[in-house]
């Protein structure tokens, strides 16, 4: 078991790492999107004839990609849990040791022990659930993708509700506790 919490801590790591990375370079890549966009709002050959508001959204993206800890840590506060989220406080994430008390008491100790050893892994990737949300979002009001942006929304939830995992988990454990 210790193997498998290893390995989840540096697939966590690795995405930690990565995030930042990707959220910056898609911040650059929306910024001069948008640029682009109202450039050609002006040109008679206007790719966005009847979608005029891509490119204020991308502008407003690449702020957002830009300060994603801080969108991801008011998501957090909106969700009733005070977690801060910091990319470097990810990437500093050493896997617990497996030991005798990792059972716990009862099976739902169990459960909220398990997901404490995986905590890193799953906030890593919850924040980059909440990445590809909010960058699915943009080809959906762009008209790239065929998606909804319904479902843009539900997968930022779920995204969130990864990233506060160990709350989650303990509230579904009291919740089937007899």
């Amino acid at each position: 078991m210790q193997g498998l919490v290893n390995f989840a801590g540096a697939i966590g790591n690795a995405i930690a790492i990565l995030l930042p990375t990707f959220c910056y370079l898609s911040a650059l890549g929306l910024f001069m999107s948008a640029g682009w966009g109202f450039w050609s709002q002006a040109q008679s050959h206007n790719p966005y004839r009847g979608r005029p508001w891509v490119p204020f959204v991308a502008l407003v993206l690449s702020g957002a990609f830009a300060s994603f800890p801080s969108i991801l840590t008011m998501a957090n506060n909106t969700a009733g849990t005070n977690l801060q989220v910091s990319v470097s406080a990810l990437t500093s994430y050493t896997p617990p040791t497996v030991d005798g008390s990792l059972l716990g008491q009862t099976p739902g100790d169990a459960v909220v022990n398990i997901v404490k050893l995986f905590q890193g892994f799953f906030q890593a990737f919850g924040a980059m659930c909440c990445f590809f949300a909010m960058l699915t979002w943009n080809a959906v009001i762009a008209g790239r993708s065929n998606r909804s942006a319904g479902g843009c929304g539900v997968q930022f939830v779920f995204g969130v509700m990864l990233i506060n995992v160990v709350t989650i988990s303990t509230w579904l454990v009291s919740v089937f506790r007899t």
